[in-house]
Formats: structure tokens, C-alpha cells, sequence
């Protein structure tokens, strides 16, 4: 096994497990229906001129989904880091016998 590779692996699994333990205590994803909601309620409230009100909405809408995705791609690489993992047996070492 290649030391670096496996630490990449063990490091992804880690933040993958972290953030997806993050993710299930918060209830992000109840979360990020409830802000997107509340920013489109704020957006469609603007008036016809209101373009740097609507502008700040958007750029707002897009963080909420930039985070909702790094987060799932953190968690996915977590989920395919541990796949590899058990494939390599690294999980073995640690089954009680």
C-alpha cells in the first residue's frame, strides 16, 4: 500500500464522516430548503427596480448552493474513500477477534 494514498484515503473518509455528521446534527438539508424559501420570498417582495436588492438575493442563493454542494461532494469522497478502504482491508485491523 502506498502511504501517501492511504492517508489521502484515510483523510478523505475523515471529512467525509465529519461533514456528514455535521450535515445529520444541523439537519442542513431542512436547513437549506428553509433559507433558500426564505430568500426567494424576499426576492419575489422586491419591486420591479429593485435590481441590486435582487442582485444581492442571487448572490446569496448561489453561497447556499455552493455550500449545499461542497458539502455533498465531501461527504460522497468520504463514501467512496471508505469503499476503497474496506476493498484494501484497512478495516480489518480493527475487528475484534
Amino acid at each position: 500500500m502506498d502511504n501517501k494514498e492511504d492517508k489521502k484515503l484515510i483523510d478523505d473518509f475523515e471529512s467525509g464522516r465529519n461533514a456528514y455528521t455535521y450535515l445529520e446534527k444541523m439537519q442542513a438539508e431542512l436547513a437549506f430548503i428553509q433559507i433558500k424559501a426564505d430568500l426567494m420570498m424576499k426576492f419575489e417582495d422586491t419591486g420591479y427596480k429593485d435590481d441590486e436588492d435582487r442582485r444581492e438575493i442571487w448572490r446569496k442563493l448561489q453561497t447556499v448552493a455552493w455550500l449545499e454542494q461542497s458539502l455533498t461532494e465531501i461527504v460522497n469522497s468520504g463514501k467512496m474513500a471508505e469503499q476503497e478502504l474496506k476493498r484494501k482491508g484497512f478495516f480489518d485491523k480493527f475487528k475484534r477477534k
